[in-house]
């Protein structure tokens, strides 16, 4: 998990997200057997998430969320994936689910096509050296839209108690072309349909902003999570008519609890 912020209350709550973060270590030798022995680890939880109604909304809602975190597997013939002390080079699937934008949940979109909800898929990477993380995801949109979006950003981990660590950092994200017509653009029809104006976003930075994260580890098995962030819509995402109508500055803020499964295999 990883961000954070207000609370305000919604009608109704809704699935939004799952949140899949797979380790993958990358050696210059290839993945090298764990310690632990043939298995597999992985944490299962559930949390809730206030955030925008869409992007560029000014109004929030609460939205319930799965956490499927997987740690590390390995073989019986030694070959393993995850694992390790976390430092260095990894490589990690990215995976975000975004809601549907309807415009009977938003009165403000009237005129505006429905958008389906999306599923971007990709993957990323993220360096670790002590306690300074760089990360970047690039994902395409397999459904719901064909556009291609993705984040860069850097954090400073601390662990200023025990069993508790907490990170923070800048992030800035991007879209292509059809992501951003997607999701800012208007077009001459829905223009004549609604009160805004025309428009044709070109693909560029969309956000920049700010993340944090906390986690807090019980015991063994048990942790609970925190996540906020706030970022502020750049570019021609940031001008678009449909963000004049709602605000340029995106909260959220989540909190869910998980727990850890270690699965050994046989001989």
């Amino acid at each position: 998990m990883t961000h954070r912020l207000p609370f305000m209350h919604v009608p109704r709550v809704r699935l939004i997200a799952v949140a899949l973060s797979t380790a993958l270590s990358v050696a210059a030798g290839g993945a090298t057997a764990d310690e632990r022995g043939p298995g597999i680890e992985f944490e299962l939880g559930a949390g809730a998430l206030t955030a925008p109604h869409y992007e560029g909304s000014s109004r929030y809602r609460v939205r319930p969320f799965p956490l499927i975190r997987f740690g590390y597997l390995q073989l019986p013939n030694g070959f393993a994936l995850g694992g390790g002390d976390g430092q260095g080079l990894s490589a990690a699937p990215s995976f975000r689910y975004r809601a549907a934008r309807k415009a009977e949940d938003a009165p403000e979109l009237t005129g505006l096509r429905d958008v389906d909800a999306a599923v971007e898929i990709g993957g990323g990477l993220r360096y670790t050296a002590g306690n300074v993380r760089l990360f970047g995801d690039l994902r395409y949109g397999a459904i719901g839209h064909n556009g291609i979006t993705g984040e860069i950003g850097a954090d400073m981990i601390a662990a200023p108690a025990e069993r508790l660590t907490v990170s923070a950092g800048p992030r800035l994200s991007f879209a292509d072309d059809r992501y951003m017509r997607t999701y800012f653009g208007v077009t001459a029809g829905e223009a004549a349909a609604s009160p805004f104006s025309a428009f044709a976003p070109s693909g560029g930075f969309k956000s920049a902003g700010v993340g944090t994260a906390a986690r807090y580890q019980f015991d063994d098995r048990w942790a609970l999570e925190a996540e906020a962030s706030w970022n502020r819509l750049i570019g021609d995402a940031g001008n678009s008519p449909i963000v004049a109508a709602g605000s340029r500055d995106q909260f959220s803020a989540g909190i869910g609890l998980v727990r850890k499964f270690s699965l050994g295999f046989g001989d």
